[in-house]
């Protein structure tokens, strides 16, 4: 294993400055020109996956589905991120120099940046940064022995002020539960930072990025389910140790369906009424063998809601349970669970979405 698919999540979501975007401030082409290069060093660093994986510790399984090695490795990455980010918010822009730089005082950032800062400096001097170190204003030897420092980018002139433009606005901004500002740093999300919403777009190109070579698949389902069939989409995102994404689409407050993605995977729970589940058993010769091995599983899932199975018709050999479905287990006995893979798997979600609903 290996922290690859985390760093191809954060880079494939990494996002570049839009013109369209509505934004509550004037920013100059300076600032601009700062993003395209924050982009830029975003997707430097997590491209540069390989240069994390320092750990030496035992690979031994976690709780939580990770080796031990990989789960530092994959903290080195991310604690790169939260140091600049701990940079960004305390330290104070200087401008009046050559090229800007942020001072920052060591005691202010251990307010927000806890953890060793040894191997986020590195990486960081790797992808362009300068650090020069002061004790009591006079130039000392490394971080250890300094009670501040100025942070400076040598690979473009306008990254600073931009990265402290983009760290105001989000310690200005209101708590949001749905995008903590870190994550929002990380991926650069201009659309959140400038306007304070996470975008609700199931289109939008971070996501067809994320899906790889079966984004165009999502890309011909997303106005079946929005401009077709009139449903709305909710998106909500784990940023962590296995980020993805998870699109729900409603019709009013009634969940119709729901699709996780993550590196190159794009997954559907789709559950059925008992017509869509009779229509689709009727007609399963002529359907994806994906499809079918779902309806093979339809069936009672003993949710207690009738004796002997009484509400169970047999529909050309299969169980199909007569019940309205009402939460997680009762949707089991007629759902529809599969990796998408292909335009055939598709047109038949499009086909119950737009026929079944």
């Amino acid at each position: 294993m290996s922290i690859e698919k985390q760093a191809t999540f954060y880079l494939r979501n990494v996002c570049d400055y839009d013109a369209s975007i509505p934004s509550g401030i004037q920013l100059t082409d300076t600032d601009i020109e700062g993003f395209a290069q924050f982009s830029s060093l975003l997707r430097g660093l997590y491209g540069d996956w390989r240069a994390f994986e320092t750990s030496t510790v035992p690979s031994q399984p976690t709780k939580i589905g990770i080796m031990t090695d990989d789960l530092e490795n994959y903290h080195n990455l991310t604690d790169t991120l939260a140091f600049l980010y701990a940079i960004a918010v305390t330290g104070e822009l200087r401008d009046d120099a050559a090229a800007p730089f942020l001072r920052v005082e060591k005691a202010a950032l251990k307010t927000a940046y806890k953890k060793s800062a040894a191997l986020p400096l590195s990486m960081l001097e790797a992808h362009g940064f300068s650090f020069t170190y002061f004790k009591r204003d006079k130039a000392t030897a490394d971080y250890k022995a300094c009670d501040a420092f100025h942070a400076a980018y040598e690979k473009g002139d306008w990254l600073i002020a931009s990265i402290a433009l983009l760290a105001r606005r989000l310690t200005d901004m209101e708590k949001n539960k749905d995008l903590p500002p870190q994550v929002a740093f990380m991926l650069a999300d201009y659309h959140f930072i400038l306007t304070g919403r996470v975008n609700q777009h199931p289109g939008q190109k971070s996501i067809v990025n994320t899906l790889g070579p079966i984004g165009g698949l999502w890309e011909a389902l997303v106005p079946i389910m929005q401009q077709e069939a009139g449903l709305d989409a909710y998106i909500s995102l784990n940023p962590y140790v296995f980020p993805n994404r998870t699109i729900t689409f409603k019709q009013g407050k009634k969940t119709v369906c729901k699709f996780g993605m993550s590196v190159d995977c794009l997954d559907v729970r789709l559950p059925l009424s008992p017509e869509a589940a009779k229509a689709l058993i009727l007609k399963r010769a002529g359907l994806p063998e994906s499809v079918n091995r779902n309806i093979d599983a339809f069936g009672c899932v003993n949710c207690g809601k009738c004796a002997g199975q009484s509400n169970i018709e047999m529909i050309a050999g299969v169980p199909l349970c007569r019940l309205p479905y009402s939460n997680f287990l009762t949707e089991d006995s007629r759902c529809l669970r599969f990796i998408v893979t292909n335009q055939q798997e598709v047109a038949v979600i499009s086909d119950i979405i737009l026929h079944a609903l």
